[in-house]
């Protein structure tokens, strides 16, 4: 048997199989719409060991395909190849066996104490000994001596006898403990969940280990494990700055930590085929990021109408930045996501990229019919300038909202209350109602009763907002509320990194 497939003529390097006619006649709309001139083909014999054949059609003559060149360059294929999977589970199950757990212990804490003659490898190891032993025991102490030669802590409860004294052995980093009172007498432990030893140091050292294997730990996530396995009730900002410590333990500086979107990255094209993920740097500093799941697209053409949502916000925090979106609507009219960015400013050039993008996440999949495309933006003159070009023939939605906006800002500053009222409802009228002549006629009202509504209404161009005049389908989207415009459905004060895993 003979086996055909091609790669998609995008950065993912997608390989589908050519099963029928409808196929091929997906594979050359695909490469028609990215404008790829060239169609690779992998040609295989199915099951055997043999030489098989990359074929290259060139598709810039337009004759018919009984003329068309191909060149072919040998390659060999493995018999049994197909898969390890099941092998690689099996290995991967014993691997984890085999390491023991890493998991602190409550119990092992409440006796991690033991008495005189204890011996600890480093000062660290002898101070987070005796914090986690407190947290474990609902215990405070306080430091009475804490430096390189010796630590002495006793109960924060003044007149209490419970005491530990250690110091250095001689001239090894090891310690030891000299002098201990285990009894305290001074009743009842802590009675509160938290502690005031819960140091962000220590969340550190208890959220470390999981960080390696999960750089987008949540602090709420971390709020909940900690309580749940240590009886500790952290506060948010707690959490989070416990985090931070960890992850510059772990990476370095914050500047530096940008390094986790290459990993990302890479791990979407590996583990996501057909998928898309791209980020650029500039000098070694972060600029932007594209990511678009192939399931996602997938699901946008078998499932969503033809309608996207774009927009942008802002992040709230010290490194800044903007998360793009490109959304749609499913059959219960719920958010359903498309594509999304992160880049350092909200410009022409970033709304570029991330169209470019986003059109090659659409045309490259084989599921694509070749529809228009109703996109509803706000009126981003990089979003403006962006659409025809990469989706020419497409419809453009302006947000009503927006243009509610500008207008009680712009034109309606000086009116009344009463007065303004009644011009943003000719306004609304003049935006829902079907009918051409019906529009006409409030415009011509609003024009004559609202002084410079005429250059505004010039400007933001009805055909864009205005049902009666809108020349594509919307579905009855018109503004922010109903499009969900807060495209990002992310806690908007997580750091950039994180962003793309809170998305």
């Amino acid at each position: 048997m003979v086996e055909v497939k091609y790669f998609i003529p995008n950065k993912s390097r997608m390989v589908v199989s050519l099963l029928g006619d409808n196929d091929v006649r997906k594979m050359h709309q695909i490469h028609v719409n990215l404008n790829a001139p060239v169609i690779e083909l992998v040609v295989s014999h199915i099951p055997c060991l043999i030489e098989a054949a990359d074929v290259v059609i060139d598709m810039r003559d337009s004759g018919p395909a009984q003329n068309v060149e191909c060149s072919c360059r040998s390659k060999i294929f493995s018999k049994g190849s197909s898969s390890n999977f099941g092998r690689v589970v099996e290995e991967t199950r014993a691997a984890i066996e085999e390491q023991p757990s890493q998991r602190n212990s409550l119990d092992a804490w409440k006796t991690s104490i033991e008495g005189v003659g204890q011996e600890f490898n480093d000062v660290e190891t002898l101070r987070d000994t005796i914090r986690n032993f407190c947290i474990a025991n609902c215990r405070d102490f306080v430091f009475v001596k804490n430096d390189r030669l010796r630590v002495t802590v006793e109960c924060a409860y003044e007149g209490c006898e419970w005491r530990i004294h250690a110091s250095r052995l001689g001239n090894q980093e090891s310690f030891a403990i000299k002098k201990m009172n285990s009894q305290h007498t001074c009743g009842g432990g802590l009675q509160v969940r938290s502690h005031p030893k819960a140091s962000k140091r220590w969340v550190s050292n208890i959220v470390k280990e999981k960080l390696q294997d999960m750089p987008l730990y949540r602090p709420t996530d971390i709020v909940k494990d900690i309580r749940r396995e240590y009886g500790v009730e952290l506060p948010y900002h707690q959490a989070w700055h416990g985090k931070e410590v960890a992850m510059k333990d772990l990476y370095g500086h914050r500047s530096k930590s940008y390094d986790r979107i290459c990993w990302y990255c890479d791990a979407i094209l590996e583990t996501n085929p057909g998928s898309i993920a791209e980020y650029e740097t500039i000098e070694g500093r972060f600029r932007r990021l594209f990511i678009s799941f192939h399931a996602s697209v997938v699901g946008f053409i078998r499932g969503c109408r033809p309608l996207i949502f774009m927009d942008g916000t802002f992040i709230k925090h010290k490194d800044g930045g903007v998360v793009l979106g490109a959304t749609s609507k499913d059959a219960n009219d719920d958010m359903f996501p498309i594509a999304y960015g992160v880049v350092d400013t909200e410009t022409d050039d970033n709304w570029d990229w991330f169209c470019r993008n986003l059109k090659e996440a659409i045309y490259s999949c084989i599921e694509w019919r070749s529809e228009q495309i109703t996109f509803m933006t706000d009126r981003h003159q990089g979003i403006i300038k962006s659409v025809p070009k990469y989706f020419p023939g497409s419809y453009h939605s302006y947000c009503f909202r927006h243009v509610k906006d500008n207008f009680k800002n712009q034109v309606l500053v000086h009116y009344c209350a009463s007065e303004r009222k009644r011009l943003l409802d000719l306004l609304n009228a003049a935006a829902y109602t079907p009918r051409l002549n019906v529009f006409h006629k409030i415009i011509s009202k609003l024009t004559l009763d609202a002084l410079g509504s005429r250059s505004f209404l010039l400007h933001a161009n009805p055909k864009h907002w205005a049902n009666a005049v809108f020349p594509g389908p919307r579905w009855e989207k018109i503004d922010v509320n109903e499009m969900n415009c807060n495209v990002l459905w992310f806690p908007r004060h997580t750091l950039t990194v994180d962003v793309i895993g809170e998305i």
